[in-house]
């Protein structure tokens, strides 16, 4: 009887240490941004505004950003690709492609992990024709 209530406690005590490990690395992965235009990923359309940027499963080969706005409206996933480019940076920041009137997140560039987004069919047509703006976005932790 004591030996399973000290094998049950010791688990209870693993598990709730793995959450520990898991809630403090995933604080120090999220950033803030406030975007003062609009803009688009891929095919959707975002209003400018306060944003959350994620980085979920660190561990994994193909990694997945979340970002989703401050109100919880709106949110999308990210999938990075192994062997990205990771620049070591010290400031993290959105970079915005300017086509046309339009912005587009192009990259996400953090201490922990970089991530650039392709562009569709139609901006890589538009940037072979015109020249195109790049606007830097600064992130903040969240605290």
């Amino acid at each position: 009887m004591k030996t399973t209530a000290l094998q049950i406690s010791l688990l209870i005590g693993l598990v709730v240490l793995n959450l520990m490990v898991a809630v403090s690395a995933n604080a120090q992965t999220q950033y803030r941004a406030h975007i003062p235009f609009d803009f688009t990923i891929g095919q959707k359309s975002y209003k400018a505004g306060s944003y959350f940027i994620d980085q979920l499963n660190t561990e994994a080969t193909y990694k997945f950003v979340s970002l989703r706005d401050a109100k919880g409206r709106r949110s999308q996933l990210i999938m990075t690709r192994p062997n990205e480019d990771d620049l070591k940076v010290e400031t993290a920041s959105l970079a915005f492609s300017l086509y046309d009137s339009q912005y587009s997140l192009s990259v996400i560039r953090t201490p922990s992990f970089t991530v650039r987004l392709p562009e569709s069919k139609a901006r890589e047509a538009l940037a072979r024709n015109q020249n195109v703006q790049l606007n830097i976005v600064a992130l903040t932790g969240k605290k």
